[in-house]
């Protein structure tokens, strides 16, 4: 049994090469399922064409899947970091805030249309009569996120 290399990220970029048996196998073409709007293999001339190679590669060791769990989870943790730090900053550009803010209200209100509309119309009287478009412009989105927690919470 071969053994494929599959390469992954660390948090820190480092590329990890955790390898993992494969076996290759000859089958009936017919059983291979096809991929919608992909042409099938041309098969060399001395190839039996209702033939096909198939690689069956073994189930991850629990070790692996654990290690590829605890890096999904790390990188997680530092995009919210650098996510919150960004906000904190107020570094985040517009087009992102509005992508956040948008993500988070369409919870609440239930479609992306509404929740459009809540962020281009809605004036917030306890900020000013701005609305959240202005207020994401004006680089106040902690202030906005703020407002809005403190107005879940009273909900709930």
């Amino acid at each position: 049994m071969e053994r494929a290399e599959i390469m992954t990220k660390t948090p820190t970029g480092k590329s990890v090469r955790l390898a993992q048996p494969v076996k290759q196998v000859t089958m009936d073409a017919g059983l291979v399922p096809q991929k919608a709007g992909r042409k099938p293999r041309q098969p060399s001339a001395e190839a039996d064409p209702t033939k096909t190679t198939v690689n069956i590669f073994a189930p991850v060791h629990p070790s692996v899947a654990a290690t590829r769990q605890k890096m999904k989870q790390q990188a997680a943790k530092t995009a919210a970091v650098r996510l919150g730090a960004a906000i904190d900053a107020g570094a985040l550009p517009a087009a992102e805030a509005k992508h956040l803010l948008l993500a988070r209200i369409v919870k609440s209100l239930g479609s992306a249309e509404a929740a459009e509309k809540w962020y281009r119309s809605h004036r917030l009287s306890e900020l000013g009569g701005r609305t959240p478009a202005q207020m994401v412009r004006a680089g106040e989105l902690k202030t906005l996120l703020e407002h809005l927690g403190k107005a879940a919470a009273a909900k709930a």
